[in-house]
């Protein structure tokens, strides 16, 4: 029997806020040399119009900031398969409500939020058992969910994309009867060579070091 934990507490996909502001245009008396108090008025609308676009240029700057959060792995209850998410409150449910128990796999962070040149992490879960795929192919994902085998968890959170290479590791995804695990390069390495089983899938994402 399949665990789901519900969609809403694992999507962290918000969309970018892009602020644009207009500067508006200050009317002159009809005289013709302008009044003092119509420059000084003239003035303050310009600096106010000037610091109202400095604060929109800080705020879209800050919205595709890149909000790391730690990725965790979890097997399931039973050993069924493997769980993984960004949200601490969620790992703390599935492990007191669901049965499962964080390991010990070496993964690192990945963004709450969608930046540029990000990709968003799909989380999918297997219908027949307690098991979750992490793919960040939209088509992979639409024809999972498309042959009935997969139900769409939401997005997980954004991975590095490749052109984010500084400060990037490779993450590998193998799979084993059903199921379905993250591992960096030389993880990955060890568990092709010594676990009877695992297969190598291909490259799954990038995800920050630090």
């Amino acid at each position: 029997m399949s665990v789901r934990l519900g969609r809403g507490t694992a999507t962290f996909g918000l969309a970018l806020a892009l602020a644009t502001s207009a500067a508006a245009g200050v009317a002159s008396p009809a005289s013709a040399a302008p009044s003092s108090a119509a420059s000084s008025a003239a003035s303050s609308a310009a600096s106010s119009a000037a610091s109202s676009a400095a604060s929109s240029v800080t705020a879209a700057s800050s919205s595709t900031a890149i909000h790391k959060v730690r990725l965790y792995e979890l097997t399931t209850k039973g050993g069924e398969g493997f769980f993984y998410t960004a949200d601490r409150q969620e790992l703390e449910q599935a492990v007191s409500k669901h049965g499962m128990q964080v390991t010990q796999t070496p993964l690192y962070y990945i963004s709450r939020t969608a930046f540029p040149g990000g990709k968003p992490m799909w989380r999918l879960r297997y219908t027949a058992k307690s098991s979750y795929l992490v793919t960040t192919s939209p088509q992979e994902r639409d024809q999972l969910v498309g042959s009935g085998k997969f139900v769409n968890d939401g997005i997980l959170g954004y991975a590095a994309g490749d052109g984010c290479a500084a400060g990037t590791t490779r993450v590998w995804r193998l799979s084993n009867n059903n199921k379905w695990r993250l591992a960096v390069e030389s993880h990955m390495v060890s568990i092709v060579n010594n676990e009877p089983g695992w297969k190598l899938d291909g490259l799954a994402l990038n995800h920050f070091m630090s």
